[in-house]
């Protein structure tokens, strides 16, 4: 593994690596740029190897994605551990999706990701973790930051709520059912793809129109706010390009699929969630939310909601809406 990242001389713009290691791998301590070029991580494993990050940090362009696409897990006494990154994107200050983080996971099982810090690096309209029946995933100490292009005004948030309203309500963290079109449709037909068919864009290996919708996802101790700071590639150019995100995504919750997930929530901290002056009864621009679920399969508990918006009749009730969802307690 030095051996890869050193060839590249820390930008690892470009550069696939597949991993499938039946020992933990651990990344040398560095500060790594990833630009002209995407980094790919595929993780095909099922050993429960763990990758650890070893607290290095990665600046991602405008030029440049982080994707991991996973396919692998770990077994209920032995969970594969993703731990310990700081990722600096440049999202607010790209078109839709570059300059970002993405994971994709497709069936994969016990799996544990901690200490994992992001700035800028969701896209709208895009996703941090994307998980397609998927079971047993546990995110543990998270801190995401930002979300929306720089400068987002109420009028701009008003027309994209119009025209395009998932770019206002796509998830950090997206639970989902494997079917055609979860992943969405966009950069999922290179070469070095794992997840997806190569003859159709968008459409996962072993997709199932009824598969199961992703389940047992735990979220605890983490926080999404907003961000005020340098962006990735600005650290790359040694600029204040700065990033003015006075948003954070939605945290967690679905709006495709079919099922009920299990999930459990608790302990985080959701503070200024991106919403639109058009309405407070849309659920979907809650920090938690879940379509078509039964509300006894997800508990939230102890969370602090900080300057939210919504409609005391839509939280955590489900009524004769499609969604549970909650932005206070």
């Amino acid at each position: 593994m030095e051996k890869v990242l050193k060839s590249h001389r820390n930008n690892l713009g470009g550069l696939t690596l597949t991993i499938d290691n039946p020992s933990s791998i651990v990344f040398p301590q560095k500060v790594y740029k990833v630009t002209e070029g995407n980094l790919v991580i595929n993780l095909v494993g099922s050993s429960g190897a763990d990758i650890d990050f070893n607290n290095s940090t990665f600046y991602i362009g405008i030029t440049g994605n982080f994707l991991i696409r996973m396919i692998s897990g770990g077994e209920s006494s032995n969970y594969e551990t993703i731990k310990n990154a700081s990722f600096y994107g440049s999202a607010s200050n790209t078109e839709e999706g570059k300059g970002r983080f993405g994971l994709n996971a497709l069936k994969a099982h016990n799996v544990h990701f901690e200490n994992l810090s992001f700035y800028d690096a969701q896209s709208m309209g895009y996703h941090l973790f994307d998980l397609a029946a998927v079971d047993n995933f546990i995110f543990n100490d998270l801190e995401v930051r930002g979300f929306g292009k720089a400068g987002l005004s109420s009028l701009d948030r008003d027309r994209l709520y119009k025209s395009n309203p998932h770019a206002l309500y796509s998830e950090a963290i997206q639970v989902d059912s494997a079917y055609e079109g979860c992943f969405g449709t966009y950069g999922f037909s290179d070469s070095t793809n794992i997840i997806f068919n190569k003859e159709k864009k968008g459409l996962p290996k072993n997709a199932d129109s009824k598969s199961k919708i992703s389940t047992n996802i735990t979220l605890k101790n983490s926080y999404f706010g907003p961000y005020t700071g340098v962006i990735g590639q600005g650290k790359i150019d040694n600029e204040r390009y700065m990033a003015r995100q006075y948003f954070s995504a939605t945290a967690i919750g679905s709006h495709s699929g079919t099922g009920t997930p299990k999930v459990t929530i608790m302990d985080n901290t959701f503070e200024n969630t991106i919403y639109s002056e058009l309405t407070t009864t849309d659920s979907r621009l809650y920090p938690i939310h879940f379509r078509n679920p039964k509300l006894d399969f997800i508990y939230q508990s102890k969370n602090n909601f900080i300057n939210q918006h919504g409609n005391s009749k839509k939280n955590g009730y489900l009524l004769n809406s499609r969604y549970v969802a909650w932005y206070k307690n």
